[in-house]
């Protein structure tokens, strides 16, 4: 849904807007990532090209010569989506069922239910920063968003901005930063250590945590396109590279998916 003229001069809550929206504004994607800090089996900055289809729910994922596989969304089964615009566009909204996923006037997501990943999410890659970085919902509430800005990043538009995550503290500790997974957040930092393994933890004492990024989203998709501390500190970084949209894919031959049980 991506016919909307959305802002020139986009605001820290329209930043977060398209961070909660990427499962709506495209189907089929291929692109090349690379990640500068990797804890999997893959060497650090080594890229990996990838063709995503939404519809078939079907990843593939070439690396190092070998192709893999993975369909389905990460957890949970998938279930249909219920989608209503009503809210936002002036009508009533209805009764029942109770909306799942409401749409700002330009188009972006300004709510979704919190577990929808769980039943809608991508196939997952290694870890859950790979679905994150598709599908960066994480970056929509606990993280302080400032200098937001419209840019270019390697052909394509984006909106970047510097995001802090924000630790939560007693009765606001929801409203603290809550990566889909708290051992590979998008935003490596004290805060997502906190929550994933409480204040005892050893590398909570160094101050070697980045606490601030600049991260890019890309316009069309809202796939995180960059990642990069601005501490002078090495943490999660990654690019992204899109070189197709909602056009027909063609990944590498490989196994078929097992038949569903």
């Amino acid at each position: 849904m991506t016919g909307h003229a959305l802002p020139e001069n986009p605001t820290a809550e329209d930043f977060r807007a398209l961070a909660r929206s990427s499962p709506w504004r495209f189907s089929t994607v291929h692109l090349t990532h690379r990640r500068q800090r990797d804890g999997g089996s893959t060497a650090s900055g080594a890229p990996v090209e990838a063709w995503l289809d939404r519809r078939r729910g079907r990843l593939v994922v070439r690396s190092a010569g070998e192709t893999e596989v993975a369909g389905g969304p990460s957890c949970g089964e998938a279930v249909e989506l219920v989608l209503h615009e009503d809210a936002v566009r002036g009508g009533r909204p209805p009764s029942s069922p109770e909306p799942e996923v409401v749409l700002r006037p330009d188009g972006l997501v300004g709510r979704r239910p919190e577990d929808w990943h769980d039943h809608h999410g991508d196939p997952m890659w290694q870890d859950y920063r790979w679905t994150a970085m598709l599908d960066p919902a994480e970056l929509g509430q606990g993280v302080d968003v400032s200098d937001v800005m419209a840019t270019t990043l390697r052909g394509r538009p984006t909106w970047s901005a510097s995001c802090r995550p924000l630790a939560g503290v007693g009765e606001e500790w929801a409203n603290g930063y809550t990566p889909r997974c708290g051992c590979c957040p998008l935003l490596d930092s004290r805060a997502s250590r906190l929550r994933e393994y409480g204040p005892e933890d050893p590398t909570l004492a160094g101050g070697d945590l980045p606490t601030v990024y600049r991260v890019h989203l890309d316009v069309q998709t809202g796939i995180v396109v960059d990642i990069t501390p601005l501490d002078g500190i090495d943490g999660s970084s990654l690019t992204t590279e899109l070189h197709a949209v909602d056009e027909p894919l063609d990944p590498p031959l490989s196994p078929p998916l097992d038949p569903p049980r």
